[in-house]
């Protein structure tokens, strides 16, 4: 048996944040997973065009599976290393996977971390232990959206954080999606006196990028932080992708195994 674990990722331009996020979640599953060999794909054809012109070549999804198949692995495990099943995920993940089912023995395919109501609790766990909230301070998480369709994810998420009564609230950065800023303004105003003296803003995304260092955490006036000081709160905001705490690579490690064992092979 020829086994592979393959990493498919929207992708990350900015080489300090994909060599701290997706190449150290690689090798922790390189780690892991000792007796398969991990290989890693995008799908994002402009991140991957930029790459090229540096000289930095990564795989399409078809191209990685294309390639796995004439080296001769017989199975292959694809660990998607989105936030939540939206549409990239649906689009270019499920969809190719499932037309290369036949050339395999077994090609099986993960979840997102957020993808599966059960785990949902591990994840924000993890989430919650990459950053310190204080009293008197509420986590404001940043997550993408989806551009074209309502993503549920985020708040079947923000219903879990109420129930667990954590100080965390989420909101997503495209404009056609929800929660918006105003949903989480809102949320934040209507809390206690005291209870939102500060804002630790973070993003809700694996790897920093142009959406953290300006679409949150700009200077510019509509930027996430600048909106929220423009509202009266104190804001704090946290530049690194979830990808960059190993304590959160973990959470696809974990489902990794899980759904591997339950397939029986491990």
């Amino acid at each position: 048996m020829k086994r592979a674990l393959l990493l498919v990722s929207f992708g990350v331009l900015a080489e300090t944040s994909r060599a701290r996020s997706l190449a150290a979640l690689a090798a922790d599953f390189r780690q892991a997973f000792p007796a398969w060999t991990v290989r890693e794909a995008y799908t994002s054809r402009f991140l991957k065009a930029k790459l090229a012109e540096r000289g930095v070549l990564v795989d399409s999804l078809p191209e990685a599976l294309e390639r796995l198949r004439g080296e001769g692995f017989d199975t292959v495990f694809v660990q998607p290393t989105y936030l939540t099943p939206g549409e990239e995920y649906e689009q270019k993940v499920c969809t190719v996977v499932a037309q290369y089912v036949p050339y395999f023995a077994a090609l099986l395919l993960g979840a997102p971390a957020f993808a599966r109501p059960e785990r949902d609790l591990r994840g924000l766990q993890a989430v919650e232990d990459t950053h310190v909230v204080s009293l008197g301070t509420q986590l404001v998480l940043l997550g993408h959206g989806s551009p074209h369709q309502h993503n549920p994810v985020y708040e079947r998420l923000q219903a879990v954080i109420d129930a667990a009564g954590l100080p965390i609230h989420i909101g997503v950065l495209e404009p056609s999606d929800w929660p918006t800023f105003d949903d989480v303004l809102q949320r934040l105003r209507h809390l206690p006196e005291g209870a939102a003296d500060q804002i630790l803003l973070a993003p809700l995304l694996i790897a920093g990028g142009r959406h953290v260092t300006h679409d949150m955490a700009g200077d510019n006036p509509d930027s996430w932080q600048s909106r929220l000081q423009a509202a009266g709160f104190t804001v704090q905001s946290v530049l690194h992708g979830l990808g960059e705490y190993p304590v959160f690579r973990q959470v696809y490690v974990s489902q990794a195994r899980d759904d591997l064992q339950a397939a029986g092979l491990l």
